[in-house]
This record gives C-alpha cells, structure tokens and sequence, in this order.
C-alpha cells in the first residue's frame, strides 16, 4: 500500500501527494469504471478549464440539469433530482456536451478563418469553412447538432428545414 506523505521515516521522494493517496488507495478499490470515466471526463474538462468551479463544470457538462420547463414564459430553474440518473447516463451527457462544446469552437474557427460568405451556396459555406464533412456527419446522426453549423452560416430556416427533413 502507498505510503502518504508526512508519514515520519518515510523518504519525501517517494512520497504520494493527499490527492494521490487516496486516488491510489480507495479510488483503485471502490470504484467501478463508470466512476473512473466520469471521473476522468471531468479531470480532463477542468484541466482545459482552469478558471471554471467545480459547479460550474458538473453544470456545464451536464451532471446537473435544470427541470424542464413546459411554459417558454415561465421558466423553471429548480435543479433537477438526478438520483435515480445511471451512471452510463451521466457519462452520456458529459460527452455530449464536450462533444457540444467542440462543435461551437470548430463552427467559429471555421467561420472566422473564412473572409467573406457572401453570395455563395450552402454547400460552397460548408466546404470554405471546413465544415462539409462534419455537417454531413451530423446531418445522418444529429439533427440538432447539423442546424447549429447551418445557423452558424446564416442559412435562413425554411432551407434548413428542406436541407435536414
């Protein structure tokens, strides 16, 4: 078993930091592996994100989500009971949302990079950006997903519409 640093008699070079202790110590005997991704996904997440909270990023990535709201005019912002939530679930929303959050920057990267879209096709916007490939990718498995990068390049929405159905 590791030893923890501060232990006396123990050399500090060899020592493992509080954090390391207790992930080498219960963290390798408790948890499952769904606990370990998540876990990893939310290490990952925080490293690209130093300036997040904690609460921030669980929110952000979805472990936490507001109720849904049935009324437009009267949101509801209560959290949302997420006991009875798999953890293959939360999991799920988590990449998800990395997976949201990577579209929006490549959306951007590929717009900004571009001098001007005027006058041209949906296809050729898709193509100057970057985005064809991508768009067709979430044209076949996320509709959602497939409308941002069209909105993105100011494509009105009765041509979405025609585009996505």
């Amino acid at each position: 078993m590791p030893q923890f640093s501060g232990t006396a008699g123990i050399d500090a070079g060899k020592c493992l930091s509080r954090t390391e202790f207790l992930y080498e110590t219960v963290g390798n005997n408790l948890m499952n592996k769904e606990h370990r991704q998540i876990l990893e996904l939310l290490k990952t997440y925080l490293d690209k994100h130093p300036d997040q909270r904690f609460g921030q990023a669980i929110f952000n990535l979805g472990v936490n989500q507001f109720q849904e709201t049935t009324d437009p005019r009267n949101p509801n912002y209560t959290l949302r009971d997420i006991y009875n939530d798999s953890d293959d679930e939360i999991i799920y929303r988590i990449k998800r949302q990395i997976e949201w959050f990577e579209l929006q920057q490549r959306v951007n990267e590929g717009i900004s990079s571009t001098e001007s879209l005027t006058g041209t096709t949906v296809n050729e916007r898709l193509y100057l950006t970057g985005l064809l490939d991508l768009f067709e990718k979430y044209k076949e498995t996320d509709k959602e997903f497939a409308k941002f990068i069209l909105k993105s390049l100011k494509v009105d929405y009765e041509s979405i519409d025609k585009i996505l159905s």
